[in-house]
């Protein structure tokens, strides 16, 4: 039996993605299948949906009412995705986008701290459903410092996503953005699937892109991917390779992963976590 403070009880935690199962079901239900599902933590989400965006809005009680029950229940919020700032991203040109994206940054930032979560995921975007540009970029690298001033106001990691667009799709391209604006909390929330997307399957240049992000990725998306398709492509159907890309982040030091899961109503998804939390642990 290991011992309570043995070195390897620290190797890694593998966390589920709360999109893994249906926006209606209950966060508690969530919680206890990602438990019995093989899961350490639940990765939680501030989203576009209308439920979930309202979350910033929690009043105190509601806030301790969850934090309680990550506790009792042994599931915490480790990682929070704040996936509703790809409504107002950073490089939007209007400023009072710019406003807004900071309120929902602070906001995100004050609800992660209640939750007790430690990192806080935002996509590698400068702009969403417009066309990147100079101007744009420049816009990004202006608001960025702003940004992450304020989740170091408040002891949160800022964690960039490399994610599906040009502008950030590989962790190299999030490491560079991290250099732009030093500071020990703002760092790399990699993604295995999107960096295997940017260079089309290649697994070794997948790999190097990965040990380029040395000391910068605190976490990381475990998910399969093809071509075009970054969401709902089954584990193991993919190109992918598990086996080196969970080595490498391992030899760079991370820690802390997450299952990018993404729930189809149409299968039976409660089956399929558990699928995948014993798919991924045969690589660690």
């Amino acid at each position: 039996m290991m011992d309570e403070c043995s070195p390897g009880k620290y190797r890694y935690s593998l966390g589920m993605y709360e999109k893994a199962l249906p926006d209606e079901m209950p966060l508690d239900e969530k919680m206890l299948l990602a438990k019995e599902s093989g899961f350490d933590h639940v990765e939680f989400c501030v989203d576009l949906l209308e439920e979930r965006a309202a979350r910033l809005n929690w009043p105190e009680a509601e806030r301790e009412r969850w934090r309680s029950t990550a506790v009792r229940m042994g599931v915490p919020f480790t990682t929070f995705s704040l996936s509703l700032l790809r409504k107002t991203p950073l490089g939007m040109l209007d400023p009072e986008k710019n406003r807004e994206a900071f309120r929902v940054i602070d906001e995100g930032c004050r609800l992660a701290v209640a939750l007790g979560s430690r990192v806080m995921l935002v996509n590698g975007y400068d702009v969403y459903d417009e066309p990147s540009t100079p101007e744009t970029v420049a816009r990004f690298y202006e608001n960025l410092p702003t940004a992450v001033g304020i989740c170091a106001y408040h002891g949160v990691i800022l964690g960039i996503e490399n994610a599906e667009m040009p502008f950030c799709s590989t962790i190299e391209d999030a490491v560079n953005y991290c250099r732009a604006v030093p500071s020990p909390y703002f760092r790399v929330y990699g993604d295995i699937g999107n960096a295997t997307n940017a260079f089309c399957g290649d697994a070794d240049k997948t790999v190097e892109d990965l040990r380029k992000g040395r000391g910068y990725v605190t976490s990381l998306h475990l998910k399969d991917s093809l071509p075009n398709e970054y969401r709902f492509r089954d584990y193991g159907k993919g190109h992918v390779d598990f086996a080196k890309c969970i080595a490498a982040a391992k030899e760079i030091g991370v820690h802390l992963f997450t299952a990018e899961i993404f729930c189809d109503t149409g299968r039976d998804y409660i089956g399929y976590v558990s699928e995948v939390a014993r798919f991924l642990r045969n690589y660690f």
